[in-house]
């Protein structure tokens, strides 16, 4: 071909769908390309039609091809088409086409998008508009999977029902309540340090709904369900046969567990290598972390039938520290947790709980229901000799199960439900009972006698529900220091949220007369703080003091003051705003700051 000429080849398609939704017929297309081109001087060698084909690609439009086949055999130099969509939506196809149209010196032209492929600028404007063109595909193909979607969203899950949950009325994924606490207890029993083959020989030992099928692989079917936080993840199965990526829909379904304790457990999976010694209960079992390469530590035991003694060892670095060593420098910390498990669980447990009083339990009393009747019709196949003994033992067991789970959870419920509660009445009363078993000198010794008394496995238990990571080292002389301790997220949250309710702990710097010293606090609002010092004033006298501020000459730094008075004792540091949320911080000198305080003679005159 001439070099000079410049022949074009009019490319023009439409799909149904677009004729529908834009009106881009082809002799619309047809008639305004042919005026383009005899504005831009081009001779026109074809016009190639492709009807009703899509553009998901570039293979399967016979037209398009012979249009190339023509280029490459240089009948044409231009290629020219109404929008650039018209030729490719793939930005994986235009990449080759333009690879293409270089290669045998060939240009493309589209009158909407003012596409020029002869400059470097136009063809990375090319580049661009396809970008969105592709977008576009997949918006559309979204949409077709859009009452699919609609339908996960909103709770209606296809397929099987995991265990601990069953369809409504309505065919909406609802929580079983005769079967939660199963789930909740392999989440549990798995967070401890179980392993699923551990924890289906429980469940089976233990004739636990004796009806599934307890295996290792159960138990880890469920452990890796995201169900039970709330989420459904689509194509999770067939994704790898079929090169789908899977989808997951968040909080589509009531969560069986939290969020924070099913990623613990993703987490837990790294350290349930089979290399651990498991004939031995170990207080802090894949709790301890190498102080050099940061690697859980094994567990490994030694002695005679009389004497046992653990360690926590790093075959990597050689590094071990016995058990008992272990236990003596945590002692004190772990005095701390159980005085707030002990709190929590008599105090605050409604508050974490979030319940209120309008606790709805019809739906826990519609499945006693059901459950009544088909036991009473079991009764009735049995005497009416249609059901063996045998099966008809094991049904009746299993309905006998689940009758009592949903008796015991009503209960929990009713007993919240009635539970009238002011949570800073509740934190006047914790921190009422505390100082009392101090001034007794009692606190100590009640929490020494409550972990004694606790066997390894319990002791372990309690370990793992707070505590991810335990780094510890030795100095020279061979004593165990404690560098860090790194709490499991359930608790950090369990903290966050009774600290936005300021009814928990924090530890503040406060400089008390000449020293500074750590008080633990938190924030309330004045109407707070009114409830909280009327329940304390019911046994003695308790006073509140508001801070004064000063300004460190060395370091500019506000410092917060308070200067004792005789014979009273600091209960905790109060940050009192009107705001529903803020920082405790030295910087949030807006803010009113003060200290409680009792009377120490008073207290042991009125306990």
């Amino acid at each position: 071909m001439d070099n000079e000429r410049k022949v074009a080849g009019v490319y023009i398609r439409v799909s149904t769908e677009d004729q529908a939704r834009e009106g881009f017929s082809l002799g619309e297309q047809e008639e305004k390309l042919l005026q383009l081109c005899k504005f831009k001087e081009l001779e026109v060698y074809k016009v190639y039609k492709d009807a009703g084909i899509s553009a998901k690609d570039m293979e399967h439009r016979p037209q398009f091809q012979e249009m190339l086949k023509d280029m490459k055999e240089g009948k044409l130099n231009y290629i020219v088409a109404y929008k650039l969509d018209r030729i490719t939506r793939s930005v994986r196809d235009l990449e080759e086409l333009i690879s293409v149209l270089e290669q045998y010196n060939c240009f493309l032209l589209c009158d909407r998008d003012d596409v020029n492929t002869s400059t470097a600028n136009g063809r990375f404007f090319v580049r661009m508009l396809t970008v969105l063109s592709q977008l576009e595909i997949e918006i559309v193909s979204e949409r077709t999977k859009f009452g699919l979607n609609g339908a996960i969203k909103s709770g209606h899950i296809p397929g099987q029902r995991p265990f601990g949950y069953k369809s409504a009325e309505d065919k909406r994924m609802v929580i079983d309540n005769a079967t939660r606490s199963y789930v909740e207890k392999i989440f549990d029993m798995y967070l401890e340090g179980k392993s699923f083959q551990q924890i289906a020989n429980y469940f089976k030992e233990n004739n636990i709904y004796p009806k599934k099928n307890w295996k290792d692989t159960t138990i880890q079917k469920i452990i890796d369900n995201k169900i039970y936080m709330g989420d459904y993840e689509q194509y999770k199965r067939i994704g790898k046969q079929e090169n789908l990526e899977p989808i997951v829909y968040m909080n589509v379904v009531e969560p069986i567990i939290s969020r924070a304790k099913w990623e613990e457990c993703q987490r837990q999976k790294e350290r349930n290598q089979r290399t651990y010694t498991r004939d031995r209960v170990y207080i802090f079992f894949q709790r301890l972390k190498c102080p050099s390469c940061n690697r859980i530590m094994k567990c490994k035991g030694s002695g005679g039938t009389k004497r046992k003694y653990m360690y926590y060892t790093c075959e990597h670095c050689h590094i071990n520290f016995n058990e008992d060593h272990v236990e003596h420098l945590l002692r004190d910390f772990i005095y701390d947790l159980l005085e707030y498990d002990m709190a929590v669980k008599k105090f605050f447990l409604p508050v974490l709980e979030d319940k209120t009083n309008n606790i709805d339990t019809t739906s826990i009393d519609k499945e006693i229901r059901d459950l009544e009747k088909q036991r009473n019709r079991i009764k009735d196949l049995y005497i009416k000799g249609i059901v063996e003994i045998d099966d008809f033992k094991e049904d009746y067991k299993l309905i006998e199960d689940k009758l009592a789970n949903l008796e015991t959870k009503k209960l929990e419920l009713v007993n919240l439900e009635t539970f009238n509660y002011s949570p800073h009445e509740l934190l006047a009363e914790r921190d009422l009972e505390k100082e009392k078993m101090i001034r007794l000198d009692t606190l100590n010794t009640v929490l020494k006698t409550k972990w004694d008394g606790m066997d390894k496995s319990g002791k372990q238990e309690f370990i793992s529900k707070f505590i991810d990571t335990i780094e510890i080292k030795k100095d020279s002389k061979g004593n165990l220091i404690l560098e860090k301790i790194n709490f499991r997220n359930g608790f950090i949250r369990q903290l966050v949220k009774f600290y936005e309710r300021g009814i928990f702990d924090v530890a503040v710097p406060v400089r008390v007369g000449d020293k500074e010293e750590t008080i633990k606090g938190g924030r309330m609002n004045e109407e707070q703080l009114d409830k909280y010092l009327s329940k304390m004033n019911e046994y003695f006298e308790t006073s509140f003091y508001e801070m004064y501020e000063t300004i460190d000459e060395e370091t500019n730094e506000v410092i917060l003051e308070y200067q004792p008075k005789d014979n009273e004792k600091i209960i905790r540091f109060v940050a009192i705003s009107p705001k529903d949320k803020f920082p405790i911080t030295v910087d949030n000198v807006k803010d009113k700051y003060g200290i409680i305080s009792y009377k120490t003679n008073e207290l042991l005159e009125r306990i």
